[in-house]
């Protein structure tokens, strides 16, 4: 991969949180939600807003490690932590996991300005992040929330 498209996929994962790219920001399609709101599934079996968010933390925690340590998760992780059960459904537990999610955003900004090569499955998670942001303005649509953009 080139600096250039590092440079241009570095500048998209930004945009995506700051102001969108073609569709509403990643910061305010998660701002402003309550821990109801983003517990909120349309149906059983189906996932919420805030399983959406503990999925795409898990993916970019276990591909931060991975790109530091080549260590990969496992299968008993992957089965536990995908898309966990919410188990405390308070105001504060969202609020975490909110801060936890812009930590992750701010990590991978920083990585994908490396010219290291081990990094660069990370470039995967604008598509990635993109789809699931989709997934989440629905959601907030489903439930009559106003739009954000």
């Amino acid at each position: 991969m080139t600096q250039t498209d590092r440079q241009l996929i570095a500048k998209w994962w930004d945009e995506a949180w700051n102001e969108g790219l073609w569709a509403a920001s990643w910061s305010q399609s998660l701002d402003g939600l309550t821990a109801e709101q983003a517990a909120w599934s349309p149906a059983p079996g189906r996932h919420s807003i805030w399983k959406l968010a503990l999925h795409m933390i898990f993916w970019r925690h276990s591909w931060i490690r991975r790109a530091a340590t080549g260590i990969k998760p496992t299968d008993a992780e992957i089965a536990r932590d995908n898309f966990p059960e919410i188990t405390n459904p308070s105001e504060a537990s969202w609020a975490a996991t909110r801060r936890v999610f812009e930590d992750t955003q701010k990590q991978i900004a920083e990585i994908l300005k490396k010219p290291d090569p081990a990094c660069e499955p990370l470039m995967q998670f604008l598509p990635h992040d993109c789809y699931h942001f989709g997934q989440i303005n629905y959601l907030r649509a489903m439930q009559g929330l106003k739009p954000i953009e």
